[in-house]
């Protein structure tokens, strides 16, 4: 029977979507399945026309209705039932829960650019011989002393040093700059002229400062290759440029290469001219110096604490401290993986602790059963505290660089919370989850029943208890610490319950 004109193209189109959908069914039930549906949708349409309820809101129930056909469709070529059952076996699998941390730790090392201050940490520092190169830094809250003074005495000092070739002073503060994306607060160094020489550093587009620029060089200065990057997008013609940088005009000098950095990755301006700020930090200035040859670095450290002593209060009561360059270019880094790696041996410490004070005693785990729980403990937390580690290391910096545009000084501090605060959140719920798998299969609990009476406390067990699928055990949770069972406790199940699961492993596997 031909549909009359009015929902004759309505009819068209609804039979076209029901040809695609069929094409997801199973060849030999294809044309029941599309007879029937296509019968439904012809009725449905003429008792609507029929009736004088065919408008825009009745049509938009039949295209729902129509896009549920391919639903129905994928659910007779897989079986539903087996779809569901994986669904819900799937997420408790040990691999699964693998599988689920590794993308999320590849996800946070691909937005973070693959860890980036790591690499520079443990690459070949960008120095000339930089195990000739030593650092004296002062040290101490709350001290602060003129900056002049440490960039005039370390003149003296280049004179009288029997075992330092060259020295250079350096301290740095936050600082405004004003770029392609407007003004920024950054961390700006002002440097001795020599510093970069010291240092054996060259530019990588212009030149840096040199021995001998201390009135040609005091209104230049010389950015990072971040910098370059990100304020001025690595516009070509920046040498030469003025822009206004703590106030005044300067001109830019020159660009470092993307490798370099000294002390922090935030300091993003080198200047010889001096800031406005008489006064720093003790912990915000030193000085670099590079060995002679056949001297060592307990013969300059007891030189320069000699000399430090000698100016008597002009670093006021701060310390100072004589360490080699490449320690320091890698301290921060490797204290985050100390930690990270404390965090790791105390997670294992504390769950062996529980188990101990848990597990039945009458339990029986084979040798291969036992290792394939501790490994999969391990494995998991490892990189539940590596994608911490890469996160708080690198994901603050990107974060602050995203929403503030710049990076400021205290990312360090931010970044030792983060690591701590996601460490902690990170090792409580693998422990939790650990405990929640069973001892065998490592398959997350279900079948979760609440049990006992809280009337009868005193006299009978209260609380949750959990079972795994295949019949190997059942944890039981009590309700208070003040029940007779005081903690978590794990009972493994003999032979005579596995025909009680027999069935339900079946159907799984």
């Amino acid at each position: 029977m031909e549909p009359s004109a009015p929902i004759r193209g309505l009819i068209r189109q609804s039979s076209w979507l029901l040809r695609i959908a069929s094409f997801l069914v199973p060849k030999t039930q294809r044309q029941d399945w599309y007879k029937r549906w296509s019968t439904q949708i012809w009725h449905w349409v003429h008792f609507l026309h029929e009736s004088g309820r065919l408008n825009a809101a009745t049509r938009l129930e039949l295209a729902k209705h129509l896009w549920g056909a391919f639903s129905d469709a994928l659910w007779h070529r897989f079986n539903r039932d087996k779809a569901l059952r994986l669904a819900h076996e799937v997420p408790r699998r040990p691999r699964f829960a693998l599988g689920a941390i590794s993308v999320l730790f590849l996800a946070v090392l691909i937005a973070t650019g693959f860890a980036p201050t790591m690499r520079w940490a443990f690459s070949r520092l960008p120095y000339k011989a930089p195990d000739r190169l030593l650092q004296l830094s002062f040290s101490g809250e709350y001290i602060h002393y003129h900056t002049e003074s440490l960039f005039l005495t370390v003149r003296s000092w280049a004179q009288e040093s029997k075992t330092a070739e060259s020295l250079a002073a350096y301290s740095w503060e936050p600082a405004r700059i004003t770029t392609a994306q407007g003004k920024q607060v950054i961390t700006g160094a002002r440097v001795s002229p020599s510093f970069f020489d010291v240092l054996g550093v060259n530019s990588e587009m212009g030149r840096v400062f040199h021995s001998g620029d201390d009135q040609n060089g005091a209104n230049c200065i010389v950015i990072s290759n971040w910098l370059w990057e990100n304020g001025f997008h690595r516009d070509p013609a920046i040498i030469g440029k003025q822009v206004p940088f703590r106030g005044t005009m300067s001109t830019v000098a020159g660009v470092l290469p993307a490798r370099f950095w000294f002390i922090s990755p935030e300091i993003s301006v080198w200047t010889l001219s001096q800031s406005r700020r008489l006064l720093n930090d003790a912990d915000h200035t030193g000085l670099v110096l590079r060995l002679r040859p056949g001297a060592n670095m307990a013969a300059a450290s007891a030189e320069f604490g000699r000399l430090v002593g000698n100016v008597g209060s002009t670093f006021g009561s701060a310390r100072a401290e004589v360490t080699p360059i490449k320690n320091i270019m890698r301290q921060g880094v490797q204290i985050y993986l100390l930690f990270s790696l404390l965090a790791l041996i105390a997670s294992v410490a504390m769950l062996a602790l529980r188990l101990t004070r848990s597990v039945s005693p009458n339990i029986r785990v084979g040798l291969r059963d036992n290792a394939a729980w501790w490994l999969f403990f391990t494995a998991k937390t490892f990189l539940l505290v590596a994608t911490c580690f890469v996160a708080s290391l690198e994901g603050t910096r990107q974060a602050l660089l995203t929403f503030t545009g710049n990076v400021p000084e205290y990312t360090g501090a931010i970044s030792s919370w983060f690591l701590l605060v996601t460490t902690v959140l990170a090792i409580t719920w693998s422990l939790h989850d650990q405990y929640r798998r069973c001892h065998i299969c490592l398959k997350r609990l279900e079948h979760e029943s609440y049990v006992g009476v809280p009337a009868k406390l005193l006299l009978d067990w209260w609380g949750t208890e959990l079972v795994c699928s295949q019949g190997h055990g059942m944890l039981h949770v009590p309700e208070m610490k003040a029940s007779w069972l005081e903690e978590e406790h794990w009972i493994q199940l003999d032979e005579s319950w596995k025909a009680l699961f027999d069935t339900e492993e079946a159907n799984v596997s």
